[in-house]
């Protein structure tokens, strides 16, 4: 053990604590003797154990005032925690909603080019193969003088083919 010598209310004190808390013990005196004086200015001499009492008593009182200061402090940060927690996951939400729009909308977007393109492909097609008919019977009336018909169900079977 270690022992360490205090002063409080001008009276010399040996106090024996373990190793390595001596400044902790000294830093300790120091603030109950600051509160011995302050109640010796104000009060008068008081008798040694009546001063230390006071003295504790009033350090105490300090003390309590700061715990309650401090726990409503860790109140405060807890609910705070507690709403950047809520905040983060509102976030993380927003944010994969805002993905998955992203990702909707670029899929909507191709599926719309996909659809135009076979759209124009298709319209195309049917332009080339109406030029070609007309200009079929055009062709036919000119050599044969006389109208040309072509079967339906084998109109049908050329377009698909060539549109699939």
């Amino acid at each position: 053990m270690s022992e360490v010598e205090i002063s409080v209310g001008g009276r010399r004190y040996t106090i024996a604590c373990n190793p390595g808390e001596e400044k902790d013990v000294l830093l300790a005196s120091e603030k109950l003797d600051k509160e011995a004086e302050s109640i010796v200015k104000n009060i008068g001499k008081v008798a040694d154990v009546k001063l230390l009492l006071m003295a504790g008593l009033m350090i105490s009182g300090r003390l309590k005032t700061v715990e309650k200061e401090v726990s409503i402090k860790s109140e405060e940060i807890l609910e705070l925690q507690n709403s950047l927690l809520t905040l983060k996951e509102e976030n993380q939400k927003l944010t994969s909603l805002e993905n998955d729009s992203q990702h909707y909308d670029s899929v909507e977007d191709k599926n719309l080019n996909m659809d135009e393109d076979s759209f124009e492909k298709i319209l195309g097609s049917i332009n080339s193969r109406l030029s070609s008919l007309i200009q079929y019977k055009s062709k036919k009336k000119v050599d044969d003088n006389e109208p040309v018909s072509i079967d339906p169900a084998e109109e049908i079977n050329s377009d698909q083919q060539e549109l699939f």
